[in-house]
């Protein structure tokens, strides 16, 4: 028998697609946009914060001695404390108010979607009009509010609202507060309306009414909603400038001065340009700290109570 001769086909080299090529390809724009504005201004900072510079050319090294400086200035630390004050109050009232709100429209109420509009033009509307505006509602002689209070003779709580030292912060913090409000309220309404209705529909048949269904049905339902908003906010209020800046300045006598506008003061009036970049990396430090633990207290606590839990 003739032994049939079988060649075997030629193999193929196995020629894999770079797709890490292909990946880095497609991460190529974020990385581009990563470097450009926070890698970059991160180390700009850094360089600048270890010279002496004033802004104007002058690089002479100093180390670490801006760094010492800011940790021992008891301004910067006065302005971060003004920060925590400012940042609690819009937080609070946009957590409460911006659920409230949210509440409303999911009523769906006569004309509520012509309340969402309404609802949402403090945030809408140019920094420079919200500051211009409420300047003037706020003026102690003519301002709207001033004058309202005399007329329906409640003199004594007439104040010179965003000119008086006792009285600035808080009401730059309220007006702030009248900005934010309405980005907590579209983020919290964006979870209630995906609470099922037959979970609300049978809460009514129970004979729960609105504020029964609103505090024990709705307020747990949208929590996780809540906390994001509210993060996002305060985040925003640590790295907030243009507002409080363009009400106060940072007076009366630095009531209203915040970290940021310290930084800036420190950098663009007193022209010492190293030790503001210094300043802001260390509030960005303290930032991240207020940020961080209380997050890794709870996160220990959990872990806590289920190892109790499974013992």
């Amino acid at each position: 028998m003739s032994r049939q001769m079988t060649t075997a086909p030629p193999r193929r080299k196995n020629r894999r697609k770079p797709h890490h090529l292909l990946g880095l390809l497609f991460a190529l724009p974020a990385i581009v946009l990563l470097t450009a504005f926070i890698l970059w201004p991160i180390g700009t900072a850094v360089f600048y914060s270890t010279t002496s510079s004033s802004g104007y050319g002058d690089l002479s090294p100093v180390g670490f001695d801006n760094f010492a400086r800011a940790l021992t200035d008891d301004g910067l630390y006065l302005a971060f404390g003004r920060n925590i004050v400012f940042a609690g109050i819009v937080v609070v009232a946009s957590g409460i108010l911006g659920f409230l709100l949210s509440y409303v429209l999911y009523l769906r109420i006569r004309g509520w979607r012509i309340l969402q509009v309404l609802f949402m033009v403090p945030y809408i509307l140019p920094v420079v009009v919200t500051a211009l505006l409420w300047q003037f509602l706020l003026q102690p002689d003519t301002g709207l509010v001033n004058t309202a209070l005399r007329a329906w003779g409640l003199d004594a709580l007439a104040s010179p609202w965003l000119t008086g030292e006792p009285t600035a912060l808080v009401t730059a913090s309220v007006v702030q507060a009248w900005v934010m409000i309405p980005l907590a309220m579209l983020l919290i309404f964006g979870a209630m309306i995906a609470v099922p209705n037959e979970v609300l529909e049978a809460a009514r048949l129970d004979g729960a009414g609105h504020g029964r269904i609103m505090m024990s049905i709705m307020l747990p339902a949208v929590r996780p909603a809540i906390v994001l908003a509210l993060g996002v906010i305060a985040l925003q209020l640590f790295r907030s400038f243009d507002l409080i800046y363009l009400l106060t300045k940072g007076g009366p006598v630095g009531s209203t001065t915040i970290a940021t506008l310290y930084v800036y003061v420190q950098g663009f009036v007193n022209n010492e340009y190293g030790y503001a970049n210094a300043a802001g990396l260390v509030v960005g430090l303290l930032l991240v700290l207020v940020a961080v633990v209380p997050r890794l207290v709870r996160r220990a606590h959990a872990r806590r109570q289920i190892t109790e839990d499974g013992q």
